[in-house]
């Protein structure tokens, strides 16, 4: 056994402190970088889940549209509300957002909520207690 009186025995206390602190300090590490991979991932199927909504209201909104220009050619009107409001486009568009966030290995079971903003259609959810946004220009957002 060796004394911890002499150099040898203080320069082996020493070593096992370093050691340990490097040990407390990998194990640290590793942990926060599986937070912050975590954190990214969910952001990432949050954005993806907003876009895959707003893409379903564009469509809808594109459909909506053209529908308009059959009726009236010079000055179709679409009624932003109504469309944004129908049971159809918002569980479609629900279900557009649940269906990526799932494939990004993530749970998403709110409602998505779209209205006009100006020009635009804002479509927002929130995922993982963050809000995410998408916008989609339309005009007929500006006309009342």
């Amino acid at each position: 056994m060796v004394p911890l009186s002499d150099d040898r025995g203080q320069a082996l206390l020493l070593a096992v402190v370093l050691i340990a602190i490097g040990a407390v300090a990998i194990v640290g590490l590793r942990q926060a970088q599986e937070r912050i991979l975590a954190g990214a991932g969910s952001v990432r199927a949050g954005e993806a889940a907003v876009e895959a909504a707003s893409a379903v209201i564009a469509d809808a909104y594109a459909t909506e549209l053209a529908v308009a220009r059959l009726r009236d050619r010079d000055a179709p009107h679409v009624d932003m509300p109504r469309l944004l409001a129908a049971p159809a486009t918002r569980e479609a568009a629900r279900a557009a957002a649940a269906t990526v966030a799932a494939a990004n290995g993530a749970i998403f079971a709110s409602d998505i909520d779209a209205g006009c903003a100006g020009r635009f259609i804002e479509v927002r959810l929130r995922l993982a207690d963050r809000i995410h946004r998408a916008v989609i220009e339309a005009d007929e957002c500006s006309r009342r």
